[in-house]
């Protein structure tokens, strides 16, 4: 990688100790601001992060232009940052449903995360979730941080480095390998191409796919409780979108660094994206074999002496059986979905907020062998509402 005019102010383990002290920072004045003040203390610790960039440069008296290099940006570059960028989703996609299946605790993470983000001004979540961190999170990352490890001789040991700091920085069990991969590609392109440009459109561009998808959620979903389940089939879903991502990262690296790229490395590439392939639809397919033991759709109007409605169903075989709840309706009113076994211990006692037309419950439960009985209990504003409710269980 391109070194500074006066690299020699900056060295390797003070990226590390830079890193310590933004994460001391994100730690304690960020997360108060966040705490106290939601949306805008997330902007403030943005913010904070750029500041913190910035003033490590001062402090080191190295050049601002070098260490946040700025040069234009071809179309060849363009085009291979999006072949990147999509092959770091795609792996994004198998790590993250890898890790959620291997500890499917974290998963409500992503509900938690997404209420937080998405619940109140559209525009703002995009700022925050979009352009604000292409610009921050790069100028610390991409910009300070990595321009102490212009001296490592290897550009993958770099690569590698950025990637870690990155996953970590970002807090998330669930997301750790995710947010590292995503990292190390756009490290990837600064390292071969001297360019923050690059590495701030791709963050922009990821994040902005992911704020749509999670406003747009916002306002059709509302309040909707929605647990996401990670099992063998779900990461087999998760290899299907993503198993193109061996051959786009060399098609990237090519359009990015021809004079790096073999030839050999499509070969490699496509045996792995094959192998991807094949595997993602064996685990995909083991959903069709669990047996649907439920599925079946009710509707019904709501009266005063008639609120709720009931289905009974039995259990043949004892395993883990995933549950859904969806109900189209009046989207002020309440909702509730009740699950008990044959002794009357209950399971399920969810609510399903009103704020939505569309009311989704899904969870996992371990039954045994015996009957359950299942009830949608209608609440507040219910009243005159005609409900059409799916419930299935596998």
């Amino acid at each position: 990688m391109q070194k500074l005019t006066n690299q020699e102010r900056l060295k390797p383990w003070m990226g590390i100790v830079l890193f310590a002290v933004v994460m001391a920072l994100f730690l304690t004045a960020g997360s108060y601001m966040q705490t106290n003040w939601g949306m805008t203390g997330l902007i403030l610790t943005e913010l904070m992060f750029l500041a913190t960039a910035v003033g490590f440069c001062l402090i080191r008296k190295v050049k601002i232009k070098e260490v946040f290099p700025v040069k234009k940006v071809t179309a060849r570059e363009i085009f291979g940052c999006l072949f990147l960028l999509m092959a770091g989703q795609g792996t994004s996609y198998v790590a993250t449903g890898l890790v959620g299946m291997l500890f499917p605790q974290w998963a409500t993470e992503v509900t938690d995360l997404s209420s937080f983000l998405y619940s109140g001004n559209a525009v703002l979540a995009f700022l925050i979730v979009a352009v604000s961190p292409a610009i921050c999170e790069e100028a610390i990352h991409r910009g300070a941080i990595l321009s102490c490890f212009r001296s490592v001789k290897k550009d993958w040991v770099i690569v590698l480095i950025m990637g870690l700091l990155f996953g970590i920085n970002h807090m998330s069990p669930l997301r750790f390998l995710a947010t590292a991969i995503l990292g190390g590609v756009m490290s990837f392109v600064v390292v071969k191409r001297n360019n923050i440009i690059l590495s701030m459109l791709m963050h922009f561009a990821n994040n902005a796919f992911s704020s749509i998808i999670g406003i747009y959620s916002a306002k059709t979903m509302g309040d909707s409780a929605v647990t996401v389940s990670f099992n063998s089939s779900t990461l087999g879903i998760y290899l299907l979108m993503g198993f193109t991502a061996p051959v786009l990262f060399i098609l990237g690296w090519m359009m990015i660094s021809p004079s790096t790229h073999k030839k050999i490395r499509f070969l490699f590439a496509g045996i792995l994206s094959a192998v991807m392939l094949i595997t993602g639809i064996a685990l995909a397919s083991t959903a069709l074999t669990n047996s649907m033991i439920v599925s079946s759709t009710i509707g019904y109007e709501v009266t005063e002496d008639s609120k709720d409605t009931a289905m009974d169903f039995g259990v043949e075989e004892e395993r883990a059986y995933t549950v859904t709840v969806v109900l189209s309706g009046d989207k002020d009113a309440e909702y509730a979905f009740i699950m008990t076994d044959e002794d009357g211990n209950m399971l399920i006692d969810a609510a399903l907020s009103k704020g939505s037309a569309i009311k989704t419950y899904t969870t996992k439960l371990d039954l045994p062998v015996g009957l359950y009985h299942t009830e949608i209990r209608g609440g507040e504003g219910s009243v005159g509402d005609k409900p059409e409710i799916q419930i299935n269980v596998f």
